[in-house]
């Protein structure tokens, strides 16, 4: 089905975006560009429409996807995927209360909604609740183990915010595992924080 192809093809291309964090030299967030996946599948016109909002999002053009995803919202309710992304886009916008509430929403619909939970948990930190954003990264990672930005702005957390070194160092490991060890500026996170922590590696 065309709408498998291309939801396959957009979670096959995340592209990992960083906007600024609390220190120069210190571990950046990551801003999750791809679509949060839903199984649309199942009805061939949510499928359309969640793949024309997708494709609108993959050409810059939020503006239009926002209003098919809207849309999608009263027309298919039982999906957490059209919330979630509407939450990227908010976010994306700076509009950080109606992504907070867009992401609730998708958590409401779909608990196990790593992505969304991940989102959660960037929001909560730059509120200063630090204690509810690992709050969310935990729920994120026990949604998905294998979600690797989790691991990584978990451990951003717990670094920068919370002082929690040696935890923060594990977070780092399991992301750079998930991630093939690919992310050469975390490579260098490791070796500082394995040198501040004490942990010999």
């Amino acid at each position: 089905m065309p709408g498998r192809k291309w939801m396959s093809l957009l979670l096959a291309l995340i592209v990992a975006g960083l906007f600024t964090g609390c220190a120069l030299t210190g571990p950046q967030e990551v801003e999750e560009k791809s679509a949060e996946s839903a199984v649309l599948a199942v009805d061939p016109a949510a499928s359309a429409a969640f793949d024309a909002a997708l494709q609108a999002m993959a050409n810059g053009k939020d503006a239009q996807a926002e209003k098919i995803l809207l849309t999608m919202t009263q027309d298919f309710p039982q999906f957490s995927g059209p919330h979630a992304n509407l939450g990227i886009i908010y976010f994306r916008a700076g509009k950080r209360d109606k992504a907070e509430a867009a992401f609730l929403r998708a958590v409401e619909i779909k608990p196990k909604n790593a992505v969304s939970l991940d989102y959660l948990g960037v929001i909560n930190r730059d509120k200063g609740q630090f204690k509810e954003a690992a709050g969310f990264y935990q729920r994120a990672i026990k949604a998905d183990p294998k979600y690797a930005y989790a691991h990584r702005n978990y451990g951003i957390l717990l670094e920068l915010y919370m002082g929690k070194l040696k935890q923060a160092l594990a977070q780092y490991e399991k992301y750079q595992k998930l991630s093939n060890g690919e992310d050469k500026q975390v490579a260098k996170w490791i070796v500082d924080l394995s040198r501040r922590s004490g942990v010999k590696k």
